[in-house]
């Protein structure tokens, strides 16, 4: 799988800027606005509920119509709401809570959950781990839904293709010649995605799957960079796509609770294992 990736086209986001944000003030007005919209969607949402109940066995054909229409229009409601609540998770996401977590902990907690799901859907889940990976100063919940909105999105592009479905997540760390970088990989051996995919791929609102919202990538961006990382993409048409999250291993942001972290010394490589699900 490696090796089909060599060559692939790299474009990287990110690079931790520490200056406000585009219309950062807007999107906060806006995101008040959504709030506002939201409340009165729920009481809508609940009333159609309600109305669905009493319906539950239509009496005549008009009731049976009546009952098919208060569906569709609760299923748009419902949808409507889903959209509120992701570009609320993206204007007001929550500050990064630094901690000293596991990297390869936080990967397997993921694949745990996405594993059987995966299985049934006949995509092989490799893990490959840096063994003895020192922790990480991150927020462990960001870094869960960031690694979770990759998977998810590696988890659509293979339903897109009928060859062998393989998703490897991996781990690892960047010493270089500066402070220790952990790398975290999503690789997927789907179709692989478009130039113009690749350059609109954080856009909000912009999905190149139909029926997407267009947030989760944007949402996976903006964690990213909260915590002064980057992200990267490699990708290739027809031969897959890499999504590569760069985190400074030592975070300047303050801490949410004492650093507990081992002794180990990032700066340190070990040799990586291949835990590969069965």
């Amino acid at each position: 799988m490696g090796q089909q990736h060599e060559g692939m086209e790299e474009h990287a986001d990110g690079g931790g800027s520490s200056g406000p944000r585009p219309f950062e003030r807007l999107a906060r007005l806006v995101g008040a606005f959504a709030h506002e919209i939201k409340n009165p969607l729920s009481t809508i949402a609940l009333n159609l509920r309600l109305m669905e109940e009493e319906l539950q066995e239509p009496a005549n054909a008009r009731e049976k119509r009546f009952l098919t229409r208060t569906r569709r229009v609760r299923g748009e409601v419902d949808r409507l709401h889903g959209i509120l609540e992701g570009f609320l998770s993206y204007v007001r996401a929550p500050l990064p809570k630094i901690e000293s977590v596991s990297l390869n902990q936080l990967v397997r907690n993921v694949t745990d959950l996405v594993a059987p799901e995966l299985e049934k859907e006949g995509i092989a889940l490799r893990l490959l781990l840096t063994e003895g990976l020192a922790d990480l100063e991150a927020d462990p919940r960001l870094v869960h839904q960031v690694l979770l909105n990759l998977v998810r999105n590696a988890e659509q592009a293979l339903l897109d293709v009928d060859h062998a479905r393989e998703l490897i997540v991996g781990t690892s760390i960047d010493a270089g010649d500066g402070p220790s970088v952990h790398v975290l990989s999503v690789t997927d051996n789907g179709p692989g995605m478009s130039e113009e995919t690749i350059a609109r791929c954080y856009e909000p609102y912009w999905s190149s799957k139909p029926g997407g919202s267009g947030l989760g990538l944007a949402i996976t961006k903006r964690f990213v960079e909260d915590h002064g990382g980057e992200i990267r993409i490699e990708s290739q048409p027809s031969v897959g796509t890499r999504f590569l999250v760069r985190l400074p291993s030592r975070s300047p942001l303050p801490h949410a609770v004492p650093d507990a972290g081992p002794d180990a010394r990032p700066d340190e490589r070990p040799d990586a294992i291949d835990e590969t699900e069965a």
